[in-house]
């Protein structure tokens, strides 16, 4: 195995990636990105580091037909061979000590599973040396809607503006976007390095502008799926005596839906962040799990779940991350909006699915980015 070539290949991706972004990783900030996406990286794998992969799998593939066709042909040969011993050694090297394979092992396995040990090892690598913000924000990277914004298509909503991609390119690999904390020009608050700060801001406006646009992203979609959705529907919780106000004013359906699985259903949107000091233990641990705690919260507070369903109504809590990591709750419904949309277009509906989370990662996170950008740009105005 001649590992030079292979060097010189990765050191052409790292260059291009910097001349592309304009961001220059360190050794750690690159190892994640050449990650799987599923584990928080760009998918930029490192030829030196899976070659052996590759050829370990392709040579257990070849032996069956030599065998086929020499029957002279031993695979036990294989085992001495110096190119194949210097690839298990480096495979092996890459894997922590109780995930090292055998040959035999090694040649009965697809390349792709192969990688994805190698993508563990490495994913393994970085929460350890991560701190407990920075666990909670590899971790909800890794989610499926989080990762999204990487596979979308550059038109229409699922275009993001060069400035915004490259910011959350910088969000992703963890990047400092400064030398030092600053105080955000929006609020008191700390503007930190790497603006994790600007993802919860509540000045400013673009909480609820993202608020907004998400709410309305999936309304569109409702009405593509034929859910015939309402936009804020007054009058959802009715007086249940005359001298009842408890619910006078609410409105607990960003979107509401007459009838989602045979009821109706009030969708109430949130974002929130797995950097929350709040839930950042679980963050820590689980994909996922500040929306899912906050999810828990909006569906107890003021009792509005019990309220919804004391009337009727399912009351479902779409709870996002500011990376686009959605509480598991809210991704059956996006699955049902999903489907409902492709029967009526006529096309796959795992097509459709993948799209919807594509623009609604593409979505969160462009209002994630402005909200760091501005404030950066105040910052030095």
């Amino acid at each position: 195995m001649r590992q030079a070539p292979n060097s010189m290949f990765d050191g052409m991706v790292r260059r291009s990636f910097g001349d592309l972004t304009g961001l220059h990783p360190t050794g750690m900030q690159w190892q994640q990105a050449s990650l799987g996406l599923g584990h928080a990286g760009l998918g930029l794998r490192s030829t030196a580091k899976h070659a052996s992969a590759a050829y370990l799998a392709s040579l257990g593939e070849a032996s069956t037909a030599a065998q086929d066709l020499d029957t002279a042909f031993s695979a036990e040969d294989l085992r001495s061979s110096h190119d194949v011993r210097e690839a298990l050694a480096a495979l092996n090297a890459n894997l922590h000590p109780q995930d090292q394979i055998s040959f035999e092992a090694a040649s009965h396995s697809k390349q792709h599973d192969l990688s994805l040990k190698l993508d563990l090892a490495g994913w393994q690598e970085q929460l350890g040396q991560a701190t407990v913000v920075g666990q909670a924000t590899l971790q909800s990277e890794g989610c499926l809607g989080a990762r999204a914004f990487l596979a979308a298509l550059p038109a229409g909503r699922g275009r993001m503006e060069p400035a915004t991609f490259v910011a959350e390119l910088r969000a992703r690999l963890g990047i400092p976007d400064a030398d030092e904390d600053a105080w955000c020009p929006h609020c008191d608050g700390i503007l930190d390095v790497q603006n994790y700060h600007a993802g919860m801001c509540a000045a400013g406006g673009e909480r609820t502008q993202r608020h907004h646009a998400l709410r309305d992203l999936i309304f569109v979609w409702a009405e593509r799926g034929g859910l015939r959705p309402e936009r804020e529907r007054p009058g959802l919780l009715l007086p249940q005596s005359p001298h009842d106000t408890s619910n006078s004013g609410r409105r607990p359906a960003d979107i509401y839906l007459p009838a989602l699985a045979g009821a109706p259903a009030a969708l109430d949107f949130a974002v929130t962040a797995p950097q929350r000091q709040e839930t950042l233990v679980q963050a820590s641990q689980q994909g996922a799990a500040a929306a899912t705690a906050y999810a828990h919260h909006k569906e107890s507070y003021l009792q509005t779940g019990e309220a919804c369903r004391s009337q009727g109504v399912q009351f479902v809590p779409m709870v996002i991350e500011s990376t686009g990591a959605w509480d598991p709750a809210a991704m059956k419904i996006l699955k049902h909006i999903a489907h409902a949309a492709a029967s009526r277009a006529g096309i796959d509906p795992a097509d459709s699915l993948n799209q919807l989370h594509q623009e609604a990662s593409v979505c969160v996170r462009t209002w994630r980015a402005r909200a760091a950008l501005r404030r950066r740009c105040e910052l030095t105005a």
